[in-house]
């Protein structure tokens, strides 16, 4: 009898500590769902927290919106490796500015995905927010967050200017799709400033978001190396317009 108890206090434990918390998830495309579905089995195999965020969890996400998620949980290099290619390698990766360290990654199947990997989650952080997996070992909530940079260039490079340029053109081309206008121009402003810092300042605009975003890739493209799988990635992106 007490060691059947005992099996049932285990069991109560790990349902408590792995709950799926509010699982109820609108998926605006098959991938997306794979998407989710495959990092839930790998956090799950790897007892990490996941927490999922953005338009995704408050259900109000397009077929290209991105897939925000932060994670919990002691890494290594070999789980490192895995999140990146968990869904085949991405086309680009980068690690963002503001806010810093989060890792990107644009696969070629409209998938973009926005990690945060760190070491606490904030009280803010979980409004609006879907706790897919908890572990009470690393989900920890606290207002002083820490990330490891170097550790994550140690897999993402620090970046040219020129293909920051590109990432930022990838986030205004989805949120226009999206229909996120305002937000879309405004990121259009902003790369537009950035052109400067790579010498190019001789564009003629017509302010019309789908010309002028078009127009500025091309220029990138034939000033520098742009990769062929990038170009196909946007080409596909543009002819949705």
């Amino acid at each position: 009898m007490d060691e059947v108890r005992k099996i049932g206090t285990q069991f109560k434990n790990y349902f408590k500590e792995n709950i799926l918390f509010n699982f109820e998830i609108t998926y605006p495309t098959q991938e997306h769902k794979n998407y989710i579905e495959a990092i839930y089995k790998f956090c799950k195999s790897n007892r990490l927290s996941l927490i999922l965020k953005g338009s995704l969890a408050k259900g109000t996400a397009t077929k290209f919106s991105d897939i925000d998620l932060i994670i919990l949980g002691e890494v290594d290099n070999f789980i490192i490796d895995d999140l990146i290619t968990i869904y085949g390698n991405p086309v680009m990766t980068n690690l963002t500015e503001n806010p810093k360290d989060i890792l990107i990654l644009v696969h070629n199947n409209n998938i973009t995905v926005d990690l945060d990997i760190r070491n606490a989650i904030s009280e803010d952080d979980l409004k609006d927010s879907l706790v897919l997996l908890k572990y009470s070992t690393n989900f920890i909530v606290d207002k002083n967050l820490s990330k490891n940079r170097a550790f994550l260039l140690n897999y993402i490079l620090e970046k040219p200017n020129w293909y920051k340029t590109l990432r930022l053109i990838h986030r205004a081309v989805i949120k226009y799709l999206s229909n996120k206008i305002d937000t879309s121009y405004n990121l259009l402003e902003e790369i537009k400033e950035n052109l400067f810092s790579l010498h190019i300042n001789d564009l003629e605009y017509n302010n019309n978001f789908e010309d002028d975003i078009q127009y500025i890739f091309n220029r990138i493209n034939a000033e520098f190396e742009v990769d062929d799988k990038i170009n196909a990635l946007f080409n596909n992106l543009f002819s949705k317009f």
